[in-house]
């Protein structure tokens, strides 16, 4: 999409106009039919409540009532018509009561029955935690939350990811605790929220990874869907595309990877800044600095517009 994350709760009209716009193209189409899912960015909507550590049954109420959720019920009831069973995955983002934290971060799964996933952002960039104001905290509980995953209509078991959580796709222990070394902050079970330069810290955030890990091995995900916040431009993605989606793709076995992001100045080409990636090697692992792209391109795109504003809708598909 053309633009920025959503900063303020009054975009969600406008952007509800687009998602349905976009939706009933999708739906339209006859060689866009049978989908799995339909992704879009991180941050597409802007919260209207902070979610935080609570627990699941009330994090879905709390999100069954938001301003947008009549649109992307409607948007996804479009694509069930010609994608039975298919998902609407997207972002939301959210402003914390505190002053000094972020707020939310999430991805989540519709279906034409309501929602059906949910991921907290438990992979926090550097930018998020590191000389900030405010910094972004995850929950202990997110790490070993089953709630991220969901089962397509192909058979596919997906993992959410809200943007960096792609990064924790390592399967690689010295990979992932480098990649979790921005967590600084953590919000416990028991309400307290520990920092890293207190003492007991690391342990807890070396069983959280250790909980996020295991979580990925027990539930086995083939496929991985990011809603990532922005790039500037198109290309300024490279580092995205060969450390996060390949990275992925090799750690689930050469499954796909894919991710969608607002292009804040200029929305890129049908195959450029693809942001996929399948059937890459598992020796891509290692190859570290030196590791390619591997860029998937696309079976197909369209563009769509609503106004002043713009989404480019990429096909992919997964073996």
């Amino acid at each position: 999409m053309l633009g920025k994350r959503a900063h303020r709760v009054f975009v969600n009209k406008p952007r509800s106009e687009l998602l349905i716009a976009a939706a009933t193209a999708i739906a339209e189409d006859t060689a866009w039919q049978n989908l799995d899912a339909m992704l879009l960015p991180g941050a597409y909507f802007r919260l209207s409540t902070y979610i935080g550590d609570k627990k699941h049954p009330t994090r879905i109420r709390l999100l069954a009532k938001e301003s947008f959720m009549p649109a992307v019920r409607r948007a996804a009831a479009s694509l069930a018509d010609t994608s039975p069973g298919s998902l609407l995955v997207f972002g939301a983002d959210s402003a914390s009561p505190r002053r000094w934290e972020f707020g939310d971060q999430l991805c989540i799964g519709v279906g034409s029955d309501g929602i059906a996933g949910l991921a907290r952002k438990v992979i926090p960039s550097n930018p998020d935690t590191i000389h900030c104001k405010r910094v972004y905290v995850p929950a202990q509980s997110d790490y070993s939350s089953p709630h991220r995953f969901v089962t397509l209509p192909s058979g596919h078991k997906a993992v959410l990811n809200s943007c960096f959580d792609m990064f924790g796709i390592c399967d690689d222990p010295v990979m992932l605790k480098k990649r979790g070394s921005p967590i600084r902050d953590l919000w416990l079970p028991n309400g307290k929220c520990p920092r890293v330069e207190e003492a007991g810290f690391k342990p807890l955030r070396e069983q959280a990874l250790q909980d996020w890990q295991a979580l990925l091995d027990e539930h086995r995900p083939t496929l991985a869907l990011a809603a990532i916040h922005a790039f500037k431009l198109p290309g300024r993605d490279g580092y995205w595309q060969r450390h996060g989606l390949a990275v992925a793709s090799a750690a689930l076995q050469g499954g796909l990877a894919v991710g969608a992001a607002h292009f804040e100045e200029k929305l890129p080409q049908a195959n450029q800044s693809p942001l996929a990636a399948m059937n890459v090697p598992r020796e891509a692992l290692a190859e570290g600095p030196k590791r390619g792209p591997y860029r998937l391109q696309p079976l197909a795109a369209k563009t769509i517009q609503v106004g002043n504003q713009t989404a480019l809708l990429r096909l992919y598909g997964a073996e």
